[in-house]
């Protein structure tokens, strides 16, 4: 009788590595000492692709968890998003994509978002309009 090796999906591993980045950062943080606004906010940079179906998955289901009503979440996180998450350059002044052409100019436009308004949680929410 052969046995039956369980198979791991690509998604799957994308939630595990965030599980793990989550799990990691959360463990520098103590839940005994108030949170001070400013220096004491856990940094996150998140590379992501404007038309990659795992990202948007994660923006949508796990990263739109910061911006809920209470905020706490919010409040020790410092949110910086990069939307040329995997793109190359080829040459002085071609990018090339992984999902072609229109994801390398919906990266354009979030990347001019993010830079005109400087504030995340507005930004953060006309980004997930315009992409997702």
């Amino acid at each position: 009788m052969a046995s039956r090796r369980p198979t791991i999906t690509p998604s799957s591993l994308v939630y595990l590595f965030f599980f793990f980045i989550f799990f990691f950062l959360s463990s520098f943080t103590s839940a005994s000492r108030p949170v001070r606004r400013g220096s004491d906010k856990v940094r996150l940079d998140l590379y992501y692709e404007s038309l990659c179906p795992y990202s948007a998955g994660f923006i949508v289901n796990y990263l739109a968890e910061l911006f809920e009503d209470d905020g706490d979440l919010l409040s020790i996180v410092d949110l910086h998003l990069y939307p040329w998450g995997n793109a190359m350059i080829r040459g002085n002044d071609t990018f090339v994509c992984q999902h072609g052409p229109a994801e390398c100019l919906l990266n354009t436009v979030e990347a001019c978002a993010i830079d005109a308004w400087p504030k995340l949680v507005r930004t953060f929410h006309r980004l997930i309009l315009l992409a997702f």
